[in-house]
């Protein structure tokens, strides 16, 4: 018997390697990797980068799939019940009940914004001061803007809390978690060291975007988003919405126009060709392909255009 009990030992260390079998991050057996499900492209990078080959990362959305409007199949739920953690973006990004989802999966919900101080946010308040009154009916974004990630300091905040997460889960390996966090941070300080004094050295800084993705980027280097086309993501602007941005550009007040990949930009040509004003792309990398390194590739790519489009 004991020869018995010898054999079985190392088949069953064998199947807790796994990402299955029912096993919660805060039941994380010896021999089990972490599983990680992120929301957004941007969440699976960070957790990439953090994660190295200590975790696994996947992503809960399709390749290409707006994470404004998906919702979870079938297939999803069981996807999400094989991992141990769900990061989210929150601040009202999805549109999916993300509580009750990881709730009835049994895995540990990580809101990746929920530590970020509320003075640091932008409040839909804030940004109407920006734009004349018009009706938010369909505006699917919450009490503050949720594109943190667009800029360096948001992002690190949100990396933070996915390492913070992934180590009080995986305590075995806190010190890699740790290790790749600070050089994560320092990858993304790094490039904003980088650009920020090319920047400065811009005389045009103002700018209507395709949809409202871009003030906290444009706080951190000192451009300004002075209108915005779509309210609701993916839907044309309504004729009062219309009006407000054209005459803002009217006025002068805009020195381009950034579109977005994944939208319907009709809207934005129309506009861009009747104003006169540069038309250029952004990528909010709401849709696209994670990698450890994607966040910083996106966030270089979009720097490089705004130098290109509003330089002199």
């Amino acid at each position: 018997m004991k020869l018995l009990q010898f054999s079985l030992i190392p088949m069953f260390a064998l199947a807790l390697a796994g990402c299955g079998g029912g096993n919660k991050a805060e039941t994380l057996q010896p021999g089990e990797t972490l599983c990680v499900m992120a929301s957004t492209p941007h969440l699976a990078s960070l957790a990439m980068a953090i994660a190295g080959e200590d975790a696994k990362v996947d992503m809960l959305i399709a390749e290409g799939s707006s994470p404004h409007s998906w919702q979870p199949s079938i297939s999803d739920r069981r996807r999400i019940q094989e991992s141990h953690l769900l990061l989210i973006n929150g601040l009202a990004l999805e549109s999916w009940d993300a509580p009750k989802l990881a709730g009835d999966a049994g895995v540990t919900l990580v809101n990746c914004s929920a530590g970020i101080e509320e003075s640091w946010l932008f409040s839909e308040e804030e940004e109407s001061e920006h734009h004349e009154e018009h009706d938010h009916e369909g505006h699917d974004h919450g009490e503050h803007n949720p594109h943190v990630w667009l800029s360096v300091e948001g992002a690190i905040k949100q990396a933070e809390a996915i390492a913070k997460a992934m180590m009080e889960s995986d305590p075995g390996h806190a010190t890699g978690y740790k290790s790749r966090l600070a050089a994560l941070r320092e990858s993304l300080q790094a490039l904003r060291a980088e650009y920020e004094p090319k920047l400065k050295l811009l005389t045009k800084r103002r700018f209507v975007s395709n949809h409202d993705a871009f003030p906290y980027f444009a706080r951190e280097f000192g451009l300004e988003q002075v209108g915005v086309i779509q309210r609701t993501p993916g839907s044309n602007p309504t004729i009062a919405e219309r009006r407000e941005i054209e005459n803002t550009l009217k006025e002068g007040k805009a020195d381009a126009i950034f579109m977005e990949p994944g939208f319907d930009d009709a809207a934005s040509r129309a506009i861009a060709e009747s104003s006169g004003l540069p038309l250029a792309v952004l990528d909010p990398f709401g849709v696209g392909k994670p990698a450890p390194d994607a966040l910083q590739a996106v966030l270089r790519k979009n720097l490089e255009t705004v130098l290109k489009t509003l330089g002199d």
